[in-house]
This record gives C-alpha cells, sequence and structure tokens, in this order.
C-alpha cells in the first residue's frame, strides 16, 4: 500500500514523530483488519522546507495483477459522496503489472520508503 502522508501546516515535528503518529492513527482509525499490509509513503512529502516538499497523487489499485484502476478521485467520503470524479477501471494483466512493477521499482530505489 503506497500512501501520501502530508505534514501539517506549519508543523515543525520530525519525520519519525509524523510517521509514528500516522502509523498509530492507522491502526486505530484507518485499517480494521488484525493484519496489517505493508505500507509505503513518499519521504518528500514529510520535507521541513515548504519549497521541497512534494505529494504522492497517484490514485490507483491493483487487484491480483490482472486489473488496475485508476482515478482522479481521493479515497475520502467527500470524493465519493459529493465531488465528481473520473476512473477507469482496466481489466489488463499486462498494464496491471506493468504499474504494480512501476512501484516496486519506486521501493528497490528508495523513492518511497
Amino acid at each position: 500500500m503506497f500512501l501520501n502522508i502530508q505534514r501539517p501546516f506549519k508543523s515543525n515535528l520530525s519525520e519519525i514523530l509524523l510517521l509514528k503518529n500516522f502509523a498509530q492513527d492507522f491502526r486505530r482509525d484507518i485499517w480494521p483488519g488484525q493484519r496489517l499490509p505493508k505500507v509505503f509513503h513518499y519521504p518528500q512529502s514529510l520535507a521541513q522546507e515548504a519549497g521541497s516538499r512534494t505529494c504522492l497523487p497517484a490514485k490507483c489499485i491493483i487487484v491480483d495483477h490482472n486489473q488496475l484502476f485508476i482515478t482522479s478521485a481521493n479515497f475520502t467520503e467527500a470524493a465519493h459522496e459529493r465531488n465528481l470524479e473520473a476512473g477507469t477501471l482496466l481489466v489488463d494483466p499486462v498494464a496491471a503489472r506493468t504499474m504494480h512493477s512501476q512501484f516496486e521499482m519506486l521501493v528497490e530505489r528508495d523513492a518511497l520508503q
């Protein structure tokens, strides 16, 4: 699971503390199951300097290396209930495996941690 973890506005907490807080919130409020997924984040989203801070806006779900869902929607109530969003579902094993490989390569290169 590759997630965008953002630094709160004007926060100067350390990256380690922000990740610890996110992990606690994730376990308590977001992930209902006992079996936790591997979670990766884009470290630049937690940069202290606003000018060098970026985010991971990609929104996709890969299912069984066979289906690929790509959407503009964030996975929030607002995106699914109020906003006008668009997405596409590809039942295409080549596309699903290619996207999976893209994210795995980013992990191997430490772009996602």
